[in-house]
């Protein structure tokens, strides 16, 4: 499996290595909301845990179908019964091994009535060790995305979740603390060496990774960066290799200049608006006493 940073990140990890670069520096406008993998369903927090945390299985690049990460294969014993075997030999960055128990524990706190990654367990009914590297997951029907589903839902050892009083994920709702929140210790390419919420974010590559690292990066240095123009001012000047979210007003520009290279793609995301229908009167609408939207009428038009 080569190293990829993530969705967000693949495309600097290449732009690096071109540069030549080892330590890679790049910002956005926000920071991530916590580093515990299954409290916040977060776009930019998915994509840099994922240099950290690992999934079972994640995408392919290239055919956008689930691939092994640490399963190394899976067979459909019954239409609600998915055998995943794990990869053997994997070390978490504290040194401890990767096991089934840490993979059914991490499936069950996603699964916590705190995790905000529910949407992803969606369907699973339990999960079960069958040996020290084999998992079943039980479905309550069958259910012909889970694979799919399983991308997004990363592995935390269980042991260090116990020790630490982070067996629960983070209560987005309380904003009560755990020390998964401020820490980390997945089995990624990437360990996290500081966090400086809305300062400053550095990675550093894990030399004890199981797979191979095909890149120069050492050192990842992530800068959230609230002011559009503040982030450009700090490409053009070589402050930082890569910014994820320039304006487009500023694209022409950033096109026109030899030494940057504006990358171009379609997301993976798709975002669904629906019609407060349901109400009687609209919140904050100058509409009093009724909701147009529970006219079937004015529905089809705005849809047409």
């Amino acid at each position: 499996m080569k190293l990829h940073l993530t969705a967000v990140a693949a495309a600097f990890a290449l732009t690096v290595g071109a540069a030549g670069a080892k330590t890679f520096k790049w910002t956005s406008a926000s920071d991530i909301p916590t580093w515990d993998i299954h409290s916040q369903n977060n776009a930019l927090a998915n994509g840099i845990h994922a240099a950290v945390y690992e999934s079972l299985v994640y995408y392919n690049s290239k055919t956008f179908k689930p691939e092994p990460v640490l399963a190394t294969s899976w067979q459909q014993v019954t239409p609600t019964q998915l055998r995943m075997n794990l990869r053997k030999g994997v070390k978490f960055h504290d040194g401890s091994e990767f096991t089934s128990a840490d993979a059914v524990f991490s499936l069950e706190r996603a699964m916590a009535k705190s995790s905000n990654f529910g949407v992803y367990a969606q369907g699973i009914d339990r999960v079960v060790a069958v040996d020290g590297h084999t998992i079943d997951i039980f479905t309550k029907d069958p259910n012909p995305v889970l694979l799919n589903q399983l991308t997004e839902l990363r592995m935390m050892s269980k042991a260090w979740a116990e020790k630490n009083r982070s067996t629960e994920p983070k209560d987005i709702k309380t904003q009560d603390e755990n020390f998964a929140h401020r820490n980390a210790n997945g089995t990624g390419p990437f360990m996290l060496k500081e966090w400086q919420p809305d300062q400053k974010l550095v990675l550093a590559r894990n030399a004890n990774w199981w797979g191979k690292a095909e890149t120069n990066v050492t050192e990842v240095v992530y800068t959230p960066v609230k002011n559009v123009a503040t982030r450009t001012a700090a490409l053009l000047s070589g402050e930082v290799d890569f910014v994820l979210d320039p304006s487009p007003q500023d694209l022409p520009r950033l096109r026109q200049n030899g030494n940057l290279k504006v990358l171009d793609g379609v997301e993976n995301r798709t975002i669904f608006f629906g019609m407060d229908q349901f109400r009687d009167e609209l919140p904050g609408s100058n509409i009093k006493g009724k909701n147009p939207l529970k006219d079937q009428r004015v529905r089809k038009a705005l849809y047409q």
